[in-house]
């Protein structure tokens, strides 16, 4: 196949901003991270995606103004990572963004999950073919539409007896054997990042030092959980529509350092305790996501999984940091290609398929 460029762009949901990654594709296993970019989201913009979010009567992205400003943003952050190579916007193949996560409703009559970001707009705007939409083929075929990364993890990764856990806002796990499995366990950093905002006035708490300042408050953990999400058997996905500061309940008999604490703990538990569902005993395991520098939840991790190998999938070739933004350029070369890039074993779909939705500039 001839080769391809392609910007892969991911704003998950821990809110901090845009990933988007220049990614050059051989095949659909051989590929090349040739240069990232951030965009960061201002304290305002992140308000209002959090506020959308949390709200619970988005049904159309069109209801939003968020889906049209998001476009300008995720467009803008195309070109800036353009405009720090040798190519030109027209070198491009394609844009393959994932929008942001509003609500997740996979177990809704009908399923539906709801991204913003227009990518009508984004093609419009850079005069590149830009494909969106990756998780309605599959919620339409009967999955879940998540998680879409451990198809990509397994081209890239995958490996006898390895397992790779993403921290994103939510985590999840993919586990790269013969057959590959992958869900989401539960919140990652955002009760924690959302927890710090609102005590500490910070976006996130850097490399866990206010959390490794608490004491976990075992009461809550046990309460937290008990909550039905962490017993349900995969294929199962969620997102923060559901794990939020709301979900947390009232905590104010408690320090908030200890809740930061718990929190953490909360994250931990439920990965180490979905690896022992899954089987595992021992293997390698590599992380990725934002969570992959929070030093305090690696060093927990690690003492909950003390006969697995952890470390982070830089040593696999691609920064812990993109990751994801890689995966969606990933998911675009397939798409581009007609390769079939959902994966039933993980999401529950009754076939696979090639996943997004193209769009094309138009033209005057």
């Amino acid at each position: 196949m001839k080769e391809k460029l392609i910007i892969g762009m991911m704003s998950g949901t821990s809110v901090d901003g845009i990933d988007a990654a220049l990614v050059r594709f051989c095949s659909d296993t051989d590929l090349e991270l040739l240069e990232t970019h951030f965009h960061p989201f201002d304290s305002h913009l992140r308000e209002q995606i959090n506020r959308v979010a949390l709200a619970g009567d988005l049904n159309r992205c069109e209801d939003s103004d968020l889906h049209e400003s998001l476009a300008t943003h995720y467009a803008q952050a195309a070109q800036t990572l353009v405009h720090k190579t040798e190519f030109e916007i027209s070198d491009i193949n394609a844009i393959a963004n994932h929008g942001q996560t509003v609500r997740h409703e996979p177990n809704a009559t009908p399923a539906f999950s709801l991204q913003l970001g227009n990518a009508q707009t984004i093609a419009d705007a850079t005069g590149c073919i830009t494909i969106g939409n990756f998780r309605q083929a599959d919620l339409a075929a009967g999955g879940q539409g998540a998680p879409l990364m451990p198809a990509f993890h397994s081209a890239i990764f995958g490996g006898k007896n390895r397992f790779l856990i993403n921290i994103g806002g939510i985590a999840n796990i993919s586990q790269l054997d013969d057959t590959v499995i992958g869900f989401d366990t539960g919140p990652g950093n955002t009760l924690l990042d959302q927890w710090a905002n609102k005590h500490q006035g910070t976006a996130y708490d850097a490399g866990g030092e206010w959390a490794a300042s608490g004491t976990v408050i075992d009461a809550l953990l046990l309460r937290l959980l008990s909550d039905p999400y962490f017993s349900t058997a995969f294929p199962k996905s969620t997102g923060t529509d559901y794990f939020n500061l709301d979900w947390l309940g009232d905590v104010s008999a408690y320090s908030p350092k200890d809740v930061q604490a718990t929190l953490l703990a909360l994250t931990v538990e439920t990965i180490a305790g979905e690896m022992k569902q899954l089987g595992s005993l021992e293997g390698e395991v590599f992380i990725c996501g934002g969570g992959a520098r929070n030093t305090q939840l690696i060093k927990s991790l690690k003492a909950a999984l003390p006969n697995h190998t952890i470390s982070t999938t830089d040593e696999l070739g691609i920064p812990a940091d993109w990751v994801e933004a890689v995966g969606f350029a990933w998911l675009g070369y397939c798409r581009l290609n007609n390769i079939d890039s959902n994966l039933p074993s993980v999401t529950g779909a009754k076939q696979s398929l090639s996943l997004g939705e193209v769009f094309f500039p138009e033209t005057t």
